[in-house]
């Protein structure tokens, strides 16, 4: 999946999904912003329990910087 990580709310861009070395999101044209979500699961910190990178959810925050 291929998403503009400003406009998406998407966990594997979100700061409470644990990927600390970012290994789910993958730079298409990081000048527009465009990056391609890699299909896994990993912890979410705040629901403590297994979400998929393409899920979205309320507590979302941005990891990416602005």
């Amino acid at each position: 999946m291929v998403c503009n990580c400003k406009q998406v709310k998407r966990c594997a861009f979100c700061k409470h999904w644990y990927d600390p070395t970012s290994s789910a999101i993958v730079p298409k044209q990081p000048r527009i912003n465009l990056w391609e979500i890699k299909e896994c699961k990993k912890l979410c910190l705040k629901k403590n329990c297994e979400m998929s990178a393409t899920a979205r959810c309320g507590a979302y925050e941005s990891k990416m910087e602005n």
